[in-house]
């Protein structure tokens, strides 16, 4: 059997609910079609494994605990669009504080998963929280909402460990399972 896998870390609560606001805000006033994220379920992502065959699970957990670096602060600012200056493909929201760790984190993560045979990404990491995918462009404003995403204020929060996740598509949405967490070190 095989698990559709991801590793990243979940945001608190007030990062859902400030989620949960923002899609409510916009999704009335944009006429595109789009798969907003789930509140309950936005993370940062780290690295995406795809499917892995169950029993290699193990051998995965076993190179992730062995991941060494600092907790950090991450404070979410702004957003932007992908790709840039096209027609928007994913609405997101960037980080003003704890992307250069988080980047950091994600290569040593990749470093950990390549004996494995898993090959760093082709694209060089950029630390974003997925709001939603525009699965059809139907012209709207999005410098309205780039500008509404600009004003909007959120906590500093304490990344404090990284999960390996399952991930089931649905008709719904994606599902999340927690397989595995590993804590950071505190950074003091």
């Amino acid at each position: 059997m095989t698990l559709r896998c991801f590793i990243g870390f979940p945001l608190p609560a007030s990062y859902q609910q400030g989620l949960e606001r923002l899609i409510s805000a916009w999704s009335e006033r944009l006429r595109s079609r789009i798969s907003w994220t789930k509140p309950g379920n936005w993370h940062l992502t780290l690295f995406f494994l795809g499917d892995v065959a169950e029993e290699r699970l193990d051998g995965i957990k076993q190179q992730l605990a062995g991941v060494r670096t600092p907790s950090f602060q991450l404070q979410a600012a702004g957003g932007g669009f992908f790709p840039p200056g096209k027609s928007p493909r994913v609405i997101w929201v960037g980080l003003q504080q704890g992307g250069k760790q988080a980047g950091q984190l994600a290569g040593k993560i990749t470093e950990a998963l390549q004996p494995l045979g898993y090959e760093p990404e082709k694209r060089p990491f950029r630390a974003h929280l997925t709001v939603g995918r525009v699965k059809q462009d139907r012209r709207d404003d999005w410098n309205a909402l780039l500008a509404d995403m600009q004003e909007i204020s959120w906590p500093a929060v304490e990344v404090q460990s990284f999960v390996l996740w399952q991930s089931v598509l649905r008709p719904q949405g994606p599902e999340y399972t927690r397989l595995a967490e590993f804590p950071l070190p505190d950074a003091s």
